[in-house]
């Protein structure tokens, strides 16, 4: 054999080893990136898990608050729907709402006044500085 095709030959073998090699390099780096990627998504998987469970038990104590909530109504419902008794007493409710109505609407009257007088006041201040009022 010629030595140009012994060299050749020996070149040849050691690009296919060096090749060979790089490939197992590259799957062995290429395990590692899968098995960080599963570890990862194991990981991920669990959280989720978690993050499911306080959510169910979030849901359940909203539905409790919800229903709760729902009782009270009815019962502020039941006492306004109640024919009115003949007598005030303290505890009844329509009364204590209605009260309650008088005073909220005296205020809110009240400040509506109030602004009216005010804006009325700001208009007679715009024509005294308008030019044509002279």
């Amino acid at each position: 054999m010629d030595i140009r095709a012994e060299i050749l030959d020996l070149k040849l073998r050691v690009e296919d080893l060096e090749s060979t090699t790089e490939r197992a390099r590259e799957s062995r780096e290429q395990e590692e990136l899968l098995r960080e990627v599963i570890d990862r998504s194991k990981r991920l998987q669990a959280e989720m898990a978690a993050l499911r469970a306080d959510l169910a038990q979030a849901r359940a104590g909203l539905g409790e608050e919800v229903a709760a909530v729902g009782t009270e109504v009815a019962g502020v419902r039941r006492a306004v729907a109640a024919p009115a008794k003949p007598r005030i007493e303290e505890d009844d409710v329509r009364t204590e709402i209605a009260v309650e109505f008088a005073v909220i609407r005296s205020e809110i009257e009240h400040e509506f006044n109030f602004l009216r007088s005010e804006v009325m006041d700001l208009a007679v201040k715009l024509d005294r500085l308008s030019p044509g009022a002279e």
